[in-house]
């Protein structure tokens, strides 16, 4: 008897799982409150009616670079090589010899 009440009871668990897990039907989803901006997580956002498109936001803090001539040093008997560098302004580099601070832009 505890046999057949065990599957019973599989078979039973099995059911509710797949009643879980069907979809709603069409029109059945309501919107959590507070959550009923039609823009909200769909990745897209109206465009502001100041200028009739969109326009990219200004960027305050855009990284700034400068030049740095370095030297890549030759192994094995192959040469130097002067170069230059993009690097971050006021960042540290490495110019062959040493470490070296750039300028502030």
């Amino acid at each position: 008897m505890s046999r057949l009440f065990l599957r019973r009871m599989l078979v039973v668990g099995i059911g509710m799982t797949g009643a879980a897990c069907q979809d709603a039907p069409r029109g059945y989803y309501q919107p959590a409150p507070g959550y009923s901006n039609p823009y909200y997580n769909s990745g897209y956002a109206p465009a502001p009616s100041q200028y009739g498109y969109s326009q990219p936001a200004p960027n305050y803090n855009q990284t700034r670079y400068t030049t740095v001539t370095v030297t890549n040093r030759g192994q094995n008997g192959y040469r130097d090589d002067v170069v230059q560098q993009q690097v971050v302004c006021g960042s540290q580099y490495y110019d062959g010899y040493r470490t070296r601070t750039a300028p502030r832009c």
